[in-house]
């Protein structure tokens, strides 16, 4: 008997050790697991419209650094915004980066906080993505532009060096500063001597250069070029003789007809109507911002190649919003034209496909679900768009079949000098065809346009009876679009119902 009890005890003990080993090998594993976790490098570009990278084949750019990171991987030729209801896009766009929610469900302090007091600038309970990626264990980092408040910047990041607070500014002098959760913000500091995108690349390169911890690393690299003013350092501008810059085709001395905020300071930088030398010279000094810019671009990654980290880390290139220069007779990006909607988007890393270019509709603000998506972490419930993994990874075509836009001059402006003219525009894309409805004053404007026809949306098919069927289909499917996302517009009412009601924005504008 006892030595039975005996055996009985001793394979308990057994059983205890082997269990308590297992527990412990598991917690190892997934310790190396987490490790393992791949490192996040987004480049963000201020103003840089879609097609604006030499490998896209589109406009005659110089960009060999950002040609390799399409080049080692996908990138989506149908990428966009989806729009602003104030004239600095920028900030509205990156408020719908951050947060991976359309427009009309963010706090307006936070994307128009021009209409806001101080104590209410930026104040937000949603979440962001860095917020979420340093509470799922990725020490976190930013330097460049950040246009959406400290409070997101405070809660989101474990380290920020040479941050720009603002919209825009000149790019030699940029006034930045640091932020730290322990020390607070530093004073404000410049170097008049180094442009912008060095600036901010050397705060990158820094960052990687230092980082010896075994956490994996999320960091928001967000330059303000090619935003103007364009001055770029000089040899670069001597890379563009304005008279050899080819005219877009959709050229134009001025736009076809009166829209919203076609005066707004982004078109008075140029005189009207438009001549071609000062398009030409607009175009020039874009492309040498865009070209200076990729210069730090490859100072960044090749310090990433040199930490070795590099195999395990994805890549993420964007732009904020796009810009005419010219084309339609405008200068800025206070539209729904393809040149103003459309950004570059590109995903390097692991498990990413090299040199593939997907036609998938695809929003900015998909990229914070797709990061979960290709970090395997959950996608949080705040989220309204979409996840591009599967597209990424050939499982699906495409995550949806159509797209709204939506622009509209700020509805809170009776407050302020008068800045913006009223009128707005809504659009949807479905398949090749792209309606768009503009409203300004008592005028209504449709144009139809087949992008696989006529990329420069010259044709308008409006009139064109064989097209009455695809013209009901998209009104109906903008419609929709509006309904879902929250939009406000109400495409029956005079310059869509926008200006009539500002408490139905929840506005809080100062006095």
């Amino acid at each position: 008997m006892s030595n039975t009890k005996s055996l009985i005890k001793f394979v308990l003990l057994i059983l205890f050790v082997s269990i308590n080993a297992c527990k412990e090998e598991a917690k190892k594993e997934t310790a190396h697991e987490e490790i393992k976790k791949p490192n996040i490098l987004f480049l963000f570009t201020d103003d840089q419209r879609g097609g604006t990278i030499g490998a896209m084949d589109k406009y005659n750019v110089q960009t060999p650094n950002m040609d390799q990171l399409v080049e080692n991987g996908t990138s989506f030729t149908n990428s966009y915004i989806l729009g602003a209801t104030t004239a600095a896009v920028c900030s509205p766009s990156r408020a719908m980066l951050m947060t991976g929610r359309h427009y009309f469900n963010i706090e307006p302090n936070v994307y128009a906080q021009f209409a806001f007091p101080k104590d209410e600038k930026g104040k937000s309970d949603k979440l962001t993505f860095p917020e979420y990626f340093k509470s799922n264990g990725y020490t976190t980092f930013a330097t460049g532009k950040q246009h959406n408040g400290e409070p997101w910047i405070e809660r989101g990041f474990s380290f920020v060096k040479s941050a720009f607070l603002g919209g825009m500014t000149r790019h030699f002098g940029t006034k930045v500063k640091d932020y730290t959760p322990e020390t607070g913000w530093s004073e404000g500091y410049k170097d008049d001597n180094k442009f912008s995108s060095e600036v901010f690349a050397d705060a990158a390169v820094g960052f990687i250069d230092s980082y010896k911890k075994e956490d994996p690393f999320l960091m928001y690299v967000a330059f303000t070029a090619p935003h103007d003013p364009r001055t770029a350092p000089q040899e670069f501008h001597d890379m563009y003789p304005a008279e050899n810059i080819a005219l877009p085709e959709n050229f134009m001395a001025q736009h076809p007809f009166e829209i919203a905020d076609d005066h707004i300071r982004d078109e008075v930088l140029a005189p009207f109507p438009r001549t071609e030398a000062i398009v030409q010279k607009e175009i020039s000094d874009y492309y040498a911002m865009i070209t200076a810019t990729d210069v730090q671009i490859g100072r960044v990654l090749k310090a990433l190649k040199d930490s070795g980290k590099a195999d395990n880390t994805i890549i993420v290139l964007a732009g904020d919003n796009g810009l005419a220069l010219g084309q339609h007779g405008l200068l800025g990006k206070q539209n729904v034209y393809e040149h103003s909607v459309s950004v570059p988007m590109v995903f390097v890393g692991p498990n990413i496909p090299k040199n593939q270019k997907n036609s998938a509709f695809a929003y900015l603000h998909d990229i914070f679900p797709t990061l979960c998506g290709l970090t395997g972490l959950d996608i949080p419930e705040s989220i309204q768009t979409e996840d591009l993994t599967p597209v990424i990874k050939g499982e699906k075509d495409q995550v949806r079949e159509s797209m709204l836009y939506a622009y509209n001059s700020w509805p809170g402006e009776d407050y302020k000098p008068k800045v913006n003219n009223y009128g707005g525009h809504r659009a949807v894309r479905k398949g090749d065809f792209k309606l768009i409805v503009s409203a300004k004053h008592d005028d209504y404007k449709y144009q139809l346009f087949n992008l696989k026809n006529d990329p420069w949306e010259l044709v308008n098919l409006i009139e064109d009876e064989n097209y009455n069927n695809i013209k009901e289909e998209l009104k109906l499917e903008l419609q929709k679009l509006i309904k879902e996302s929250g939009d406000k517009a109400d495409l029956s009412k005079r310059e869509f119902g926008l200006f009539d009601n500002q408490e139905a924005y929840n506005f809080k504008t100062k006095k």
